[in-house]
């Protein structure tokens, strides 16, 4: 999906999202929040983003194996019996 598209698809959607009022005040906070977070320091700690980085550069590499929320469900239901 282009840009174009992409930007007409949401006008549709935030057509029909703004007539509601109780959604209305939802969306001007996720703006607000959206508008904020990005001033704000994070709480997480660098390394943390560091770790992840790694972990994720060893998965793309094919060092490491991942499992499919499939599998982690089954594994878990198997385990816990849920």
């Amino acid at each position: 999906m282009g840009a174009l598209e992409l930007r007409e698809k949401l006008i549709e959607q935030f057509n029909l999202f703004i007539q509601d009022d109780s959604k209305l005040i939802a969306l001007d906070g996720i703006f607000d929040s959206i508008n904020t977070s990005t001033a704000a320091p994070s709480i997480v700690p660098d390394e943390h983003y560091k770790i992840v980085e790694e972990r994720r550069r060893k998965f793309h590499a094919g060092e490491t194996k991942g499992a499919t929320w499939s599998e982690v469900k089954q594994k878990l239901k198997d385990k816990y019996g849920f």
